[in-house]
């Protein structure tokens, strides 16, 4: 996904507005992971005939449908790296060369995103996994698989696998968004005086974005309480209200903050093989310069490659990633 740009500083906010909803799932979410479109990241592709960008190909999933896919390297554990909401492949260009040289890697573009066209019609986080299976299946991917999320991506791959842990090998997930996010952060917002609340819509009024229905998705991974002991390393940006479009009322913005960080600290305990990395100088994408800290991710990964060769543990935190960028969490 290209470089979120807030467009909304300084607009009237009407309480009734659709696009209001969305410019404040597009704060929120910059903050607690699901990055809307509304403020110029649409990546969507509706060109029946689209042409394709990029190293991949098209993968025929069945249906009459295809999905785009770049692979880079050899070898075993395969990564899959899934972009966040409006994302694609692209978001992973910094990341996917160095692991590359490491095993197979691939990156991919999710129905109506990048070179993938969209599925018609609603659709929800299970169509989304149904469709990954498909892909990994017919592009003949044999498991196992590191995967690696960020943001609503992490949610993807939660519940991938959740629903499939003999095929996983490890997960990272990187400024992954939270269990019940939206609907925590209405608890946030219904505990705001009614001025504020006349000026920041409900953050669940309008649940389906491109097509896409997030509260069926977040409920789905409400199931998910645990991860075994599967290999985990979530990684945290570091700047939370720094980064923050001046849209939301300064009576929220702490609040919101908190909740990130304790749904962060949700995620690393799913797992009791896990490492929590807070990437201090990163925004949310940590996988991107210059705002981020991509070789904070890469480290991740390939501690988990190490670990499915070798049978063993994730190392300790600090043996994994160097140098003041990164505060490690128990």
């Amino acid at each position: 996904m290209p470089p979120y740009r807030p467009r909304v500083a300084g607009r009237a906010l009407h309480p009734h507005s659709s696009a209001n909803a969305v410019a404040f799932r597009a704060f929120a979410l910059m903050l607690l992971s699901l990055l809307t479109v509304a403020c110029g990241g649409r990546q969507t592709r509706r060109d029946p005939n689209p042409v394709i960008l990029g190293p991949g190909h098209l993968v025929a999933i069945g249906g009459g449908r295809s999905l785009y896919l770049h692979c880079e390297g050899t070898g075993s554990p395969t990564v899959i790296l899934e972009a966040g909401f409006g994302g694609n492949s692209n978001d992973w260009s910094e990341v996917q060369g160095p692991l590359g040289r490491a095993t197979r890697t691939c990156a991919y573009d999710r129905a109506g995103l990048g070179n993938s066209l969209p599925i018609p019609g609603v659709h929800d986080a299970a169509d989304e996994i149904a469709d990954l299976t498909r892909l990994l299946d017919d592009a003949d991917m044999p498991p196992p698989y590191v995967l690696v999320g960020h943001s609503y991506g992490g949610l993807l791959m939660r519940l991938f696998a959740h629903a499939d842990p003999f095929d996983t090998a490890g997960i990272v997930l990187v400024d992954s968004m939270g269990r019940n996010q939206d609907r925590r952060l209405r608890a946030i917002w219904q505990a705001q005086p009614a001025q504020v609340r006349r000026q920041v819509p409900d953050p669940t009024a309008y649940p389906v974005q491109d097509g896409v229905d997030l509260l069926a998705g977040e409920a789905l991974d409400a199931k998910v309480r645990t991860l075994g002991d599967t290999p985990l390393v979530v990684i945290t940006r570091g700047r939370l209200l720094d980064t923050a479009p001046q849209t939301l009322p300064p009576t929220m913005r702490a609040p919101v903050a908190h909740l990130w960080e304790t749904m962060q600290n949700e995620l690393a305990a799913l797992s009791s093989d896990r490492i929590h990395a807070i990437a201090l100088r990163s925004g949310h994408f940590v996988q991107r310069s210059p705002d981020g800290q991509p070789d904070v991710v890469i480290d991740a990964v390939l501690a988990i490659i190490h670990a499915v060769r070798t049978h063993a543990h994730l190392p300790p935190c600090p043996s994994v990633f160097h140098g003041a960028g990164v505060q490690c969490r128990s």
